[in-house]
């Protein structure tokens, strides 16, 4: 009977040592959490794409009367000769529609083997139109705000000018302020030469006023 009592004690021990191992789980504090799935990279804020629109590159600064990247403080360096300075006249078309103006501009390329500078600057430039042998327009009769500008050209690199625009207009130096009288159209072959300074293009463009 004793030994009875003895074993049913023992086993109320092990029932009850058995549901507090159960309840405490020691084992469950050394299981590392699991590791969260790899998420896919987030899309980018509304903030970011306009930081990235702010980014944008500005428009670089021009200098107005350094066309062909002249400038106006730089030293002069060795001067151009003549013979190494080729010019080369320029219009946007060929051939113009009724009252279509016409976009004036030159190439200018040193064809030696050194570089040199000139003054290039729009106080030394001159456009001028002609049909047949009657000059029609000269941009120096009413060129105003000119300047000087030095520029260097390096061999084999030909830099082209800013376009002036032409009106299809006679051009004075008495008719830069009161209304000029167009030139002939309707087919009429006009040619276009540029001089810079002592350096002139040795062959003119011709275009078609329609």
């Amino acid at each position: 009977m004793r030994r009875r009592r003895t074993l049913l004690a023992l086993l109320v021990l092990i029932v009850v040592a058995a549901v507090a191992l159960f309840i405490w789980r020691p084992w469950a504090a050394s299981e590392a959490p699991p590791s969260p799935a790899p998420s896919e990279s987030a899309p980018e804020s509304p903030a970011a794409d306009e930081a990235e629109l702010s980014e944008t590159p500005q428009p670089t600064e021009t200098q107005p009367f350094t066309p062909i990247g002249g400038n106006p403080t730089a030293d002069a360096g060795e001067p151009c000769v003549t013979e190494q300075v080729r010019i080369t006249p320029q219009t946007d078309h060929s051939t113009y529609a009724a009252d279509e103006p016409v976009q004036l501009s030159f190439t200018i390329e040193n064809t030696g083997e050194e570089a040199c500078s000139l003054n290039a600057g729009t106080s030394v430039q001159e456009y001028e139109i002609r049909t047949g042998d009657e000059l029609v327009y000269r941009w120096s009769d009413c060129a105003a705000d000119v300047q000087d500008s030095v520029a260097t050209l390096e061999p084999g690199a030909p830099q082209t000018t800013v376009p002036i625009e032409w009106d299809r207009t006679r051009s004075s130096a008495d008719s830069c302020t009161s209304e000029r009288a167009p030139v002939t159209a309707g087919g009429a072959a006009y040619n276009l030469s540029v001089q810079v300074g002592d350096y002139a293009s040795q062959e003119s463009r011709q275009f078609i006023l329609e």
